[in-house]
């Protein structure tokens, strides 16, 4: 555009630096509409007051909808009736333009001959091999995708349900299925991690992510993160958390209210996390989330088997929320030290190299930090050490929800140290944790219908076990593959 004479020559009006910014400002067209969209300047205002300094007292600088710079206002100048975009929302919105030009640069580095289809398949395809950079360049696109990140989160949620309830039944009758469904494992164990990456990837802009009434689509049984935390496994669960902490105040009082009215022990875990996360990521409402946190439990269950241990879920909540309050030092400590510790352990079965490192204090604290809030570790009833567990993850909690969302991946070259590749068992481990948590220590009544050491009631004259059963087997698991899209 060619230059606004007589808006540069009214830059005497103010000072040297809001004269550096406002020339930053006039250099850079993008940003400028960028800013007017993400302050929501009516579309019908012609005109806009971009404050330098005091939202009142201004200076101003004078721009058109449009991106035409009008004038400068000194300092005590009036404003009339035009709408104002304060200093606090162009830094704001100025620093987040800056970091998403970065993540745009990694994007393009990493996009190549794969396109952006590829690197957005990534996300399916990496499972927990996502590396932080890959994080980086996928999260630049979030502005283009942030919808379809949204439903793809609760469409994963819904297939693991789906997929699980056909599952669990094979795993009653054995413990190990054949190989035959290795496929549909792999893509049981994918749809995990994905539907996790895609928590983050939602709610990068917080509550700007949902459309009008998402919250009451949702319903008032669930929460937001609800599909990652019923998964039993800590690194879901902190990515669910990230993405509440992130959205913030408007999911407050749902989780209160879950968390007041938890029937399970999911429930009350899943609650005590949203409570917390919110808490710990926004100073003015942790007063309030303390509060929640230190409810007492409803009378009617308060000499049950489910009292006790819902009093053990926030026991657990409502210390780490003390010593954040109280001893923030000592609980970064913490957290780091269980991430070292765990490095150092993980790293004496790998071979010799720059990152296997022999003293827990010398592994950096990112990568600590980032391994601690990826142990596969379980936390629902019925796997062992579950109070550890549990402990573990609200430790970590404060710290990943305060984190930049690359923080809870691990660089390329860390994630190739410590990785292990994708074994059935893997998924099996987190299918086995659900059915003992369901139903631990009973086996199921056997179903009605034809003894699996009888005669096949098809007339074939193979026992029942060698015949329909395997082929009941064969559909069961081909619904499950349809859930997770396995082609």
């Amino acid at each position: 555009m060619g230059h606004a004479h007589h808006f540069l020559s009214r830059l005497d009006r103010v000072s040297l630096p809001h004269v550096e910014l406002a020339l930053s400002l006039y250099r850079d067209e993008a940003l400028l509409r960028y800013i007017f969209d993400r302050a929501r300047v009516p579309e019908n205002a012609e005109r806009v007051a971009l404050s330098l300094d005091h939202p009142d007292e201004g200076p101003f600088l004078i721009v058109t909808r449009d991106g035409r710079f009008v004038t400068c206002l000194g300092e005590g100048m009036k404003v009339s009736n035009l709408p104002v975009v304060t200093r606090g929302q162009i830094d704001g919105i100025s620093a987040k333009v800056g970091e998403l030009r970065e993540r745009m640069e990694a994007a393009k580095a990493l996009v190549g001959a794969r396109g952006v289809q590829g690197l957005l398949r990534r996300i399916y395809e990496a499972a927990d091999e996502l590396s932080r950079e890959e994080f980086v360049a996928i999260s630049a696109l979030q502005p283009l995708y942030a919808s379809e990140f949204l439903r793809l989160y609760l469409h994963a949620g819904c297939a693991l349900d789906d997929a699980r309830k056909t599952l669990l039944p094979l795993l009653r009758k054995t413990d190990k299925p054949k190989p035959a469904y290795d496929d549909t494992l792999y893509a049981y164990w994918r749809t995990l991690w994905a539907m996790s990456h895609f928590a983050i990837l939602a709610t990068l802009d917080g509550r700007e992510t949902f459309p009008p009434g998402f919250l009451e689509l949702l319903g008032e049984t669930t929460t937001f993160s609800w599909p990652a935390t019923r998964q039993g496994f800590l690194p879901f669960a902190i990515r669910g958390a990230w993405a509440t902490a992130r959205v913030g105040k408007p999911l407050l009082s749902r989780y209160k209210r879950f968390y007041q009215e938890a029937e399970s022990e999911l429930q009350n875990i899943d609650g005590a996390l949203g409570v917390l996360a919110i808490g710990m990521r926004h100073a003015r409402l942790r007063a309030e989330a303390e509060k929640a946190l230190g409810a007492d439990i409803p009378e009617k269950w308060r000499d049950t088997e489910h009292g006790k241990v819902t009093r053990a879920i926030r026991k657990i909540a409502r210390a780490i929320a003390e010593m954040e309050r109280d001893t923030p030092e000592a609980r970064q400590d913490c957290v780091r030290d269980l991430g070292a510790h765990l490095w150092v352990l993980i790293m004496k079965s790998r071979p010799a190299g720059p990152l296997r490192y022999e003293r827990a204090a010398d592994v950096p604290e990112d990568l600590a930090c980032a391994v601690a809030a990826n142990t596969l570790q379980c936390y629902l009833r019925g796997s062992k050490g579950i109070a550890d567990a549990l402990t573990w993850l609200y430790t970590i909690i404060p710290w990943a929800v305060r984190a930049a969302p690359e923080a809870l991946y691990l660089p390329r070259a860390a994630l190739a140290a410590v990785h292990e590749p994708f074994r059935p068992e893997l998924t099996l481990n987190v299918l086995r944790a659900m059915r003992d948590h369901l139903g631990p220590g009973r086996r199921q009544a056997p179903a009605e219908g034809p003894a699996r050491q009888g005669p096949c009631p098809c007339g074939s004259g193979k026992k029942y076990k060698r015949c329909c059963e395997e082929k009941e087997a064969e559909r069961a698991e081909k619904r499950a593959a349809e859930c997770l899209d396995v082609p």
